[in-house]
């Protein structure tokens, strides 16, 4: 019997009992990654995890089918997911009003079902190296980044979201994306892994090559993130600041419409209060966030009473409101961001686009007649169907155009990079939230962490407003200008760098382009292990599989 170069050998042709440890031992390492995996997204000061999380997982698929690979990956997955998204439970107690029993039902279906993103990225990667003798090294990356972009998701989520601490691995995202980061930390993980396993055999001479050029590929990402975070730290230095004005009001949640807070009215919500203490610090304009209802668009004497206020103060007020139209002879409801001028009158509007499923509308097929009685036997009563605008819309303020985007958009990079394209010069990204929905849990701070990569991805200033907070105030970047107190209220007041004339970038003005090499790719390797009935296929094929077999086999 040979000896195994692997650190953790596992044996296919061991007795039976062996075997079952072989099986456990690869949940275990499949297991491990899953939870590594989700460290950054609780808690960004453990970036540093994400670049070894996929380790033992590739411990685990090693000398393993596409079969064995898909469940393998469907438990990290699955493990990852549930980890990531613990508050899922609440949130749909708080959101629905199901009971906890039944939360906790349905919590586990959605994170199994997001669980399975991992699970067809494995079975992809196992069958390309197993039919192709290799290339490990572009086979993972790209059938990984694929496989998360085009599977359907509630929450569109990246690893990159958990690394907006490592600021020199941010900056590469001005050219891709955060998959072009997903795609780097995954690179680095198999190259880690090809450290951690010796070889019995000396690489093919190609191997060899790309294993030089993935890490030539790692080199020159990190090359240009220092260069560029030194270059905008030196240019933001010359710009003029914007002082803005962030309201943080820690409103509770309630599905019905609620009653102003004591002390207070309609005409004169504590928001309003707040607004004239910022601008009294000196505020040029005032922004406060997702909110459940504020009755302006309903009731003259609120907009009569906003207006009176900015008017004597001579400040601009960005706020989010339920707006109710009639469109084609029925009653429709918006998401809907205002802007009111220095006189308080409305000026410009931004409707909600991206409505999130099952909250704000049914998706087809769950719309369809017949299967709308079992979502609501399952959901109960539809919370509050809402209408979707029709365009991205910028606020002009004194020459800084402040894009606006509510909630669940902040978690689209291709979305928000469709706000900017070729036109960012002097705008800023606004996020609108309210999250109270997911409780005192982590899902604030993740949701924080997706706007600053979305404002690193089109060189822009950006401010997440968060009713519950933590709110926060990145630089173009991604430097934090400023975090508000979590799960409290809090007024911030924050100088953000501001340059006319600057704005934008390869990716706002490309955002399917990485995407769509990494498609490329992919396909290029499917066509090729397709065809590897060649006979060089199958002597490369016969080498790898010999360098790659358990002990004993």
């Amino acid at each position: 019997m040979t000896q195994s170069s692997s650190p953790f050998p596992l044996d296919a042709t061991s007795p039976l009992p062996a075997r079952y440890s072989q099986v456990l031992l690869r949940l275990l390492l499949a297991g491990m990654s899953g939870f590594l995996l989700c460290v950054p997204w609780l808690n960004s000061d453990l970036y540093w995890v994400g670049w070894f999380a996929w380790v033992p997982l590739l411990f685990a698929l090693r000398g393993t089918g596409a079969a064995a690979a898909l469940w393998l990956g469907w438990f990290a997955g699955a493990i990852c997911f549930a980890g990531g998204s613990y508050w899922l439970a609440d949130f749909m107690v708080n959101l629905k009003q199901i009971s906890p029993l039944s939360s906790q039902l349905l919590a586990l279906l959605f994170w199994g079902y997001l669980g399975l993103v991992v699970g067809l990225g494995c079975l992809g990667y196992r069958w390309l190296v197993n039919r192709l003798g290799g290339w490990d090294l572009l086979a993972f990356p790209a059938t990984m980044v694929a496989v998360m972009a085009l599977y359907p998701m509630l929450f569109k989520t990246h690893f990159a979201d958990g690394q907006v601490d490592f600021l020199p691995a941010l900056q590469g995202i001005e050219l891709t994306g955060a998959a072009g980061l997903d795609a780097l930390m995954l690179l680095f993980n198999v190259l880690v892994f090809r450290l951690l396993t010796p070889r019995r055999s000396p690489l093919v001479s190609y191997s060899g090559i790309a294993q030089g050029l993935a890490w030539a590929a790692v080199a020159l990402w990190f090359g240009y993130g220092y260069a560029s975070l030194y270059e905008w730290d030196r240019r933001m230095a010359q710009w003029d600041t914007r002082r803005i004005g962030l309201v943080q009001p820690n409103d509770a949640v309630t599905l019905d419409i609620p009653a102003p807070a004591p002390g207070f009215s309609r005409e004169r919500p504590p928001e309003l209060a707040a607004t004239e203490r910022l601008v009294a610090a000196g505020a040029q304009w005032v922004a406060w966030p997702e909110a459940r209802y504020k009755g302006f668009f309903d009731n003259y004497s609120v907009r009569d009473s906003y207006a009176a206020t900015l008017a004597k103060h001579g400040v601009p007020l960005i706020f989010h409101d339920v707006e109710r139209r009639w469109v084609d002879a029925e009653r429709v409801s918006f998401n809907t961001v205002a802007l009111l001028d220095r006189q308080g009158e409305l000026t410009s509007q931004y409707r909600k686009m991206l409505r999130m499923p099952f909250g704000e509308y049914l998706p087809e097929p769950w719309s369809w007649p017949v299967l709308k009685g079992i979502t609501d036997l399952v959901f109960g009563d539809f919370l509050r169907p809402l209408g979707a605008g029709k365009e991205h819309v910028a606020f002009n303020l004194d020459g800084m155009r402040v894009v606006p985007k509510v909630c669940y958009e902040a978690a689209f990079p291709d979305f928000v990079a469709e706000a900017i394209r070729g036109d960012g010069a002097g705008k800023m990204l606004l996020f609108l939230s309210q999250d109270n929905w997911f409780g005192e849990t982590t899902q604030p701070f993740h949701h924080g962490n997706m706007s600053i990569l979305r404002g690193v991805e089109n060189r822009l200033p950006m401010a997440h407003l968060i009713n519950n907070g933590p709110s926060v105030v990145s630089a173009p970047n991604g430097r934090r200008l400023a975090t508000s107190a979590a799960f409290n209220r809090d007024e911030l007041i924050v100088d953000v760098p501001f340059d006319a004339q600057t704005g934008g970038s390869f990716y706002s003005r490309h955002p399917q382009l990485f995407l769509n090499l990494i498609y490329g790719a992919a396909v290029l390797l499917i066509l090729a292990a397709l065809w590897r009935g060649g006979r060089p296929f199958r002597r490369r094929a016969r080498r790898y599989s010999r360098m790659t077999r358990p002990i004993g086999s």
